[in-house]
């Protein structure tokens, strides 16, 4: 996997705060470089341009649309079991995919 710019967008922040550690805590363990943050939908815009790719939470996996029609960079909806038991493994893939990166 490669080096990620991450930025995690839920209703307020706070649901993808728990997953924004856990990926902090992967990227420790694995020795990768990696940068998160978790904001919620009234300020992703204010920092979407410091990150390579926006992950959704699935409870705002309805404003997939209007969100991706208002940013330059991959917009995708975490699965929900993979949000819900902070699987950072399948979530990274998802990363990988989006960013047409190979899983060296």
């Amino acid at each position: 996997m490669a080096d990620y710019k991450i930025l995690l967008v839920c209703s307020g922040g706070i649901s993808t705060s728990l997953l924004m550690k856990k990926i902090e805590k992967y990227a420790e363990e694995h020795s990768m470089d990696i940068k998160v943050d978790a904001v919620g939908t009234a300020s992703y815009e204010d920092r979407v341009s410091d990150y390579d790719v926006l992950l959704l939470g699935p409870q705002v996996a309805y404003r997939k649309k209007q969100i991706a029609d208002s940013v330059a960079i991959p917009v995708a909806v975490i699965a929900p079991q993979d949000y819900a038991f902070c699987n950072v493994e399948n979530i990274l893939k998802e990363v990988d995919a989006l960013l047409g990166k190979s899983n060296a």
